[in-house]
C-alpha cells in the first residue's frame, strides 16, 4: 500500500513564509528608486548591480531543481561520468567571457540579439530571438514541473495547485521588481537551496553510518567509475560527450544566451562583468559537484532496496522523485523541516523561472516591440514588459505547458533536449558573427533555420522515441516486501533472481525498433552536431549567395577581441587597402567582360 506523507500546519507555515519573502522583495524594488520606470532600471538593474548578488543569481539560475533532483537521479542510475560536464563548463564559460562579453559592452546592447542585426541584419536577429523565446519557455516549464511531480508522488501536495501557486508567485515578483527583484530573490533562494543540500548530506551520512561505508556501497554498485573514455555514441554518459557538452554549454550559455548574459550586462563595467562570469562559474562548478555526489549518497542509502522498483509501497515511479522521497520519508516527523526542504527544492525552480521571465520580457520588448513601435515612451515600454509580456502571456503560458510535460520519463533528458535543440545552431551563428567577416543576413538565416530544424527532429525524436539507455544494477534484495516488484515496472528489463527470490534490475535489453540516430545522438551529442552542422551550412550559403566575400570591415566593433589580437600582425589600414584593390580589380574585370 502506497504511503503519502501529510504536510503539517508548521510545514505549510514555513512554506508560506518562503513564498511571501520573494513577494516582499518584489514590492520593495517596485517602490524604491526614482528611475524604476526606465527600461535600463527594469531590464538591467540600472547597470549598477553588486558583484556578489550577480554571481549568486547567475549560479542559481542554472542550478535549478533539475540539477538538484534530476542530475542526482542520473548519477544514481548511470554513474558519475556527468562530473566531466562541470569541468567542461568552466572552460567554455572562461572563453565566453573574453570572446563575447567585450562585444556586448562595446555595442551597448540590452538584448544580445541586437548585435546580430548590427552584424548580419534583421532576419537573423528576429529568428534567433524567436528561437530563444520558444527554447526558454520549454525549459522553464520543465524546471517548474520537476519538483511538483516529485513532491506530488510522496506528499498530499496537489500538483495543479503547486504549479499555479509557484508560477503565480514567480510571475508577480518579476512584474513588480524587474531584474533587481530577480537578483535579490535569487540570493534568498540560494540560501534555502544550500540549506536543503546540507540537510540531505547530514541525514544521508547519518543513515549509512560513515563516508567509508558510502564509498564501499557505491563501489560495489559500480557508481564510482570515473574513467569511461569509450567513444560510444549510444552510451548515455562518457568522458567525451559529457566534457564537450560542458564546453559547448559554457560557451553558449555565457556567450550567446540572454538568460545569463543579461546578468553580466547589469554590471557597471566590462572588467566587473567578466569577473562575475568567472566567479559564478567556479561557484556553479562547486554546486554541480555537490549535487552529483548526492546521487552517490542516495544510492548508498537505497543500494539494496530501490524505492522505484518498490513503487507500490513507496508511491514513486520515476527516479526524478527519489531525492524528495528520501528527504520527506526521513524528515516528515520533524515539524516544519519538510516544509523548509520543499521550499528549498522549489527555490531552485523559482530562481531559474524568474531569470527566464525577465530575459523573455527583455527580448520580446527590445527585439520585437520597440522596432515595431519606435515611438514608445519609456513608461509604456516598461508597462508592456511587466503586464502584457510577463503576466498575461509568458507566466500563464508556462503554467499551461507544464501540465503537458507531466508524462516525460526523465526531466533531465527533457531539459537537455529543450536547451540543445537551439543551443548548437545559435552558438554557431554567434561564432561566425564574432570570429569571421563572412556571411550575410540571408546566409546566416538560412543556415540557422535548417540547423534548428535538423536538431529539433533529432532532439524531440530522441525524447519521445521510446529509447531507454541501459543503466547500472538496481536491487531489491533487502526490501521487506520485494514481491511487490511487478512485471509492468520491470518492462523491457532483465531481472536476475537468486534462489531466495531477491531480484536485481540490471539492464534494458528488449525494446521496439528505434531509429539509430535517436539512440546515438540522445542528450550530449545533439548540441555539438547542431553547432558543426550550422557552421557548415552558413559557410556554404555564404559561398553561394555572397561569393565568399567579406561583408564587414576589419575594424568592425562586432568582431571579437580574439580576432583583433590575431589581426594585429597586419595593420587594419593595409587590410582595407588590399580589399579596395581587389574590389577595383573585380570591377575592372567585369567592365572588360561587358565590353567584350
Amino acid at each position: 500500500m502506497t504511503v503519502k506523507y501529510l504536510l503539517g500546519v508548521s510545514d505549510l507555515v514555513v512554506l508560506s513564509i518562503t513564498l511571501v519573502i520573494p513577494l516582499l522583495i518584489g514590492f520593495k524594488f517596485k517602490s524604491s528608486g526614482s528611475e524604476h520606470g526606465s527600461p535600463s532600471e527594469y531590464f538591467l538593474a540600472g547597470k549598477n548591480a553588486g558583484l556578489l548578488v550577480v554571481v549568486t543569481s547567475t549560479t542559481v539560475t542554472i542550478l535549478s531543481a533539475i540539477v538538484m533532483i534530476s542530475t542526482s537521479a542520473e548519477i544514481y542510475k548511470f554513474g558519475p561520468m556527468h562530473v566531466y560536464f562541470s569541468i567542461g563548463l568552466c572552460i567554455g564559460s572562461y572563453f565566453a567571457s573574453y570572446m563575447f562579453t567585450p562585444i556586448y559592452f562595446r555595442c551597448k546592447v540590452s538584448s544580445i540579439y541586437e548585435l546580430l542585426e548590427m552584424r548580419f541584419g534583421k532576419y537573423t536577429r528576429y529568428a534567433i530571438s524567436a528561437v530563444f523565446i520558444v527554447q526558454t519557455m520549454l525549459y522553464m516549464c520543465a524546471v517548474l514541473l520537476g519538483p511538483v511531480l516529485a513532491l506530488n508522488a510522496v506528499t498530499n501536495f496537489s500538483m495543479q495547485m503547486a504549479i499555479i501557486a509557484f508560477g503565480a508567485v514567480c510571475t508577480i515578483y518579476c512584474v513588480m521588481g524587474g531584474l533587481k527583484a530577480v537578483l535579490w530573490t535569487d540570493a534568498f533562494q540560494a540560501v534555502l537551496m544550500i540549506t536543503v543540500i546540507i540537510i540531505v548530506y547530514v541525514v544521508g551520512i547519518s543513515e549509512v553510518g560513515s563516508v567509508t561505508e558510502i564509498i564501499r556501497r557505491a563501489s560495489e554498485g559500480k557508481r564510482l567509475n570515473f574513467f569511461d573514455f569509450r567513444l560510444d555514441f549510444e552510451t548515455r554518459y562518457t568522458f567525451w560527450n559529457c566534457f564537450f557538452r560542458g564546453v559547448g554549454f559554457g560557451l553558449a550559455f555565457w556567450g550567446c544566451s540572454q538568460l545569463e548574459v543579461q546578468r553580466a550586462l547589469s554590471m557597471s563595467s566590462l572588467s566587473r562583468a567578466q569577473s562575475s562570469i568567472r566567479w559564478s562559474t567556479l561557484s556553479l562548478f562547486s554546486f554541480q559537484i555537490i549535487c552529483n555526489l548526492i546521487g552517490i549518497l542516495i544510492y548508498a542509502v537505497f543500494y539494496l532496496c530501490d524505492p522505484v522498483l518498490m513503487y507500490r509501497d513507496t508511491g514513486i515511479t520515476k527516479y526524478d522523485q527519489i531525492v524528495p522521497y528520501f528527504i520527506i520519508s526521513r524528515l516528515h516527523s520533524i515539524p516544519g523541516l519538510t516544509g523548509l526542504c520543499i521550499a528549498g527544492i522549489f527555490s531552485g525552480s523559482l530562481s531559474t523561472m524568474s531569470s527566464a521571465l525577465n530575459s523573455l520580457a527583455t527580448v520580446t520588448v527590445v527585439d520585437f516591440v520597440q522596432p515595431a513601435i519606435p515611438s514608445l515612451t519609456e513608461f509604456r515600454t516598461v508597462t508592456i514588459a511587466k503586464f502584457l509580456v510577463i503576466s498575461l502571456f509568458y507566466g500563464l503560458l508556462c503554467i499551461g505547458i507544464a501540465f503537458f510535460l507531466a508524462e516525460v520519463d526523465s526531466l533531465m533528458q527533457a531539459a537537455i533536449v529543450f536547451m540543445s535543440y537551439t543551443e548548437g545552431p545559435v552558438l554557431a551563428v554567434f561564432l561566425i558573427a564574432v570570429l569571421t567577416r563572412k556571411a550575410s543576413d540571408k546566409s546566416a538565416f538560412l543556415g540557422l533555420s535548417i540547423g534548428v530544424c535538423l536538431v529539433s527532429w533529432l532532439g524531440f525524436g530522441s525524447l519521445f522515441g521510446g529509447f531507454r539507455h541501459p543503466h547500472l544494477p538496481l536491487e531489491t534484495s533487502a526490501c521487506p516486501a520485494y514481491a511487490n516488484v511487478t512485471s509492468s515496472l520491470l518492462n523491457n528489463s532483465t531481472t536476475i533472481c537468486s534462489a531466495s527470490s531477491n531480484c536485481t534490475l540490471e539492464t534494458v535489453v528488449q525494446q521496439k525498433e528505434i531509429f539509430a540516430l535517436y539512440k546515438m545522438l540522445l542528450l550530449n551529442f545533439i548540441s555539438t552536431i547542431g553547432c558543426l552542422t550550422t557552421v557548415t551550412l552558413v559557410l556554404i550559403f555564404s559561398l553561394i549567395l555572397d561569393g565568399n566575400k567579406n561583408v564587414i570591415p576589419p575594424d568592425s566593433k562586432c568582431l571579437s577581441p580574439l580576432v583583433e589580437f590575431l589581426m594585429k600582425s597586419v595593420p587594419i589600414q593595409e587590410i582595407k587597402e588590399k580589399e579596395i584593390q581587389m574590389k577595383n580589380i573585380n570591377t575592372l574585370n567585369l567592365s572588360q567582360q561587358s565590353g567584350v
